[in-house]
């Protein structure tokens, strides 16, 4: 049985200021920092195998406070990164919906027809694809099982927990994102494939 333990990365400045951040990054406020330090603390006597991590910096970060003193290598996982906004990364949500008024109403309603190629951004269908390669990729490094961490971002997760709970793209208008340094646990077995356990738990905060 393979235990994994995914999280958000910790509050950001672009994220309080309302800036999209996509594949750029902006660095963790002192309250993200803090989040990443409480999160460590609660699960501190957890033996993982192996932790993961985007390596966009908010999120190698993130998992940097989370272990704290615990000598663990961080492995970085390409794709598991942020979804690509392209030319919008960067710029406040009031500019991005004056710009491109219906590619903005498309993605944050989650729509399949998302079309971002006006600014270089990356699709939903892209995102799966490349989010359901990262998830094969955990499955085939881990089949010995284990617990694992794998700190990475917002709508990341967001596909990841449609994929786990068999809903698809179609399901993405409906699923939450989980909040800065919750965390959420499934169970994967090749006998039964994933089953979520806990969501967006915030108990440490």
């Amino acid at each position: 049985m393979l235990e994994i333990y995914f999280v958000r990365h910790g509050e950001t400045e672009w994220n309080i200021r309302g800036i999209f951040q996509g594949r750029s990054n902006s660095n963790l406020t002192e309250e993200g920092v803090e989040q990443a330090v409480k999160l460590g603390n609660k699960i501190r006597n957890i033996d993982f195998t192996k932790v993961y991590a985007s390596p966009l910096g908010r999120a190698m970060d993130t998992a940097k406070y989370i272990m704290g003193d615990v000598k663990k290598e961080i492995i970085p996982i390409e794709e598991f990164q942020e979804i690509a906004m392209g030319k919008v990364e960067g710029i406040e949500k009031n500019k991005f919906v004056q710009t491109y008024p219906e590619e903005y109403t498309a993605f944050w309603n989650f729509s399949e027809d998302y079309d971002p190629s006006a600014y270089g951004g990356e699709n939903f269908q892209e995102l799966f694809s490349r989010i359901e390669s990262g998830l094969q990729r955990i499955i085939d490094e881990n089949r010995a099982g284990g617990k694992i961490l794998i700190v990475t971002h917002g709508v990341s997760l967001k596909v990841i927990f449609c994929i786990i709970n068999g809903y698809g793209i179609q399901g993405l208008p409906n699923e939450a994102i989980p909040k800065n340094t919750s965390l959420s646990i499934a169970e994967y077995s090749e006998d039964s494939g994933f089953k979520m356990k806990v969501f967006s738990d915030t108990s440490h905060l």
